[in-house]
């Protein structure tokens, strides 16, 4: 894996991030597919550019915010005194010693949860909707496939960069579905690579919206309901597959979490061990229903009837 390719300079300027890359090259493929499908749909593709933009903004906003109430506990230890536990890593820009910073977090090149990202682009987005009028469901029936196809690509920046969001250990051996982790540990392990399977279920609903989904005249809003469902499940399935935190443990984890064993690597990385949903998981469960209720509501699993022809 690769996190930066080098490039020489005189700054001293480690090189272009490669995860960096790869999220452009998403939003790149979402600026190429978003104005066609918005004049096919008969909507103005000169919204196309702003509704990116701002997809972008809430994407990289909403992200960092996520991330930060994700290592909520690392960045506000638990001290004695209002000062020692809120007030130092507001003052200190790198935080407690050995531990993440809250301002350090928020302006470095890592650390962005992609549901944060998804939400606060949903809320730019809507808000410019509101703001001109728009028809809220047709606009983001057409940004379902670039939706699908922008996280299938951004999500492989998270595998080539190397950063971190792997699966459980396994014996396991499958072709790109497991790898062998020589990132953020001393020695290799194989684990399960959540990121190319997050990546291919992407992919795989970018091609049904593309070439199928597009064209069956659904109801207004089924489009972005079924992105909801379809997503929301993937999502939910994998985190299964991935060591995360849970926001509210079902059981304990196990005592030696951070403690290397005899090869150098974690104990985690021994053995499965979920023990509650993530936060990624609550989410995907809100999507789910959202979707669902959408679906229900609008019986939008029907097509529209097409218009009757008339004759002169």
């Amino acid at each position: 894996m690769i996190d930066r390719i080098p490039i020489p300079n005189p700054f001293g300027w480690e090189g272009l991030s490669t995860f960096s890359l790869l999220m452009m090259l998403a939003f790149l493929a979402a600026s190429y597919l978003l104005p066609r499908e918005f004049q096919r749909k008969g909507l103005n593709p000169e919204h196309s550019d702003t509704l990116i933009f701002l997809g972008i903004l809430g994407t990289l906003v909403g992200a960092k915010i996520f991330f930060i109430f994700e290592i909520w506990d690392q960045i506000f230890v638990d001290l004695p005194g209002y000062d020692g536990k809120y007030l130092y890593p507001l003052t200190h820009f790198r935080g407690f010693p050995g531990r993440p910073g809250l301002w350090s977090s928020l302006f470095s090149g890592g650390g962005l949860v992609f549901y944060g990202g998804l939400l606060f682009g949903w809320l730019f987005v809507t808000i410019y909707f509101v703001k001109h009028k728009l028809d809220i469901g047709n606009h983001l029936d057409a940004i379902a496939p670039s939706m699908c196809l922008g996280y299938s690509i951004g999500r492989l920046g998270c595998f080539v960069s190397g950063d971190g969001c792997y699966g459980f250990a396994t014996d396991a051996n499958i072709p790109l579905l497991t790898f062998t982790f020589h990132g953020a540990h001393p020695s290799g392990v194989p684990v399960w690579n959540t990121p190319v399977i997050e990546s291919f279920f992407a992919f795989l609903f970018f091609l049904y919206f593309q070439y199928y989904a597009r064209y069956q005249n659904f109801r207004k809003w089924s489009l972005a309901a079924q992105f909801f469902v379809l997503h929301g499940t993937a999502r939910l399935v994998i985190e299964f597959l991935r060591v995360n935190k849970a926001v509210i443990p079902f059981f304990d984890p196990p005592n030696l979490v951070n403690i290397p064993d005899s090869s150098g690597n974690p104990q985690f990385l021994k053995g499965y061990y979920w023990h509650g949903f993530s936060q990624s998981q609550y989410i995907s469960l809100a999507l789910v229903a959202f979707g669902a209720l959408l679906m229900i509501r609008g019986s939008l699993w029907k097509k529209e009837e097409p218009m009757p022809e008339v004759h002169q």
